[in-house]
């Protein structure tokens, strides 16, 4: 894959990053304050992080503290709207393409569907981006959420 396309459609594999990695790293102190966590969870959490090489490592990292990282289903949605996207703008392109080759020359029509669709790929693709560059997770208690 590209780099351009790997968060879009392999969001789990993309290395970690030094800004990642301090988010991670202010997520589990949070988690420390607010009673989620307890030190010496934290301490071997913190062994993980550093261990953690990819995005998909930090589910091992924060398992049980609700908010750090991205739900599967957001990743998968990701992944699944953004091969459907892809596919049908190249699909559309190759038929639109080939109508002008044989005369049929028309205005880009496939446009209206792949930027349609190009706009939820890209507030999944910020929605899941968001998890990991927040540094604070937040706490849920009874319903509402205290920051």
């Amino acid at each position: 894959m590209t780099t351009v396309l790997d968060p879009l459609l392999l969001p789990d594999q993309v290395k970690l990053s030094a800004a990642d990695r301090q988010a991670a790293a202010a997520k589990l102190d949070t988690a420390v304050r607010r009673g989620r966590l307890t030190p010496p969870q934290a301490t071997e959490r913190h062994e993980l992080l550093d261990a953690a090489l990819v995005r998909g490592e930090l589910r091992e990292v924060f398992a049980g503290v609700d908010d750090a990282v991205p739900p599967r289903g957001l990743s998968t949605g990701l992944q699944v709207v953004t091969g459907v996207w892809l596919v049908g703008a190249v699909v559309q392109f190759v038929v639109w393409l080939s109508l002008a080759f044989f005369g049929h020359f028309d205005w880009p029509w496939w446009l209206y569907s792949d930027l349609g669709l190009g706009a939820v790929v890209g507030i999944l693709w910020w929605t899941h981006e968001t998890y990991h560059r927040k540094t604070v997770v937040q706490q849920v208690q009874r319903g509402s959420i205290h920051a």
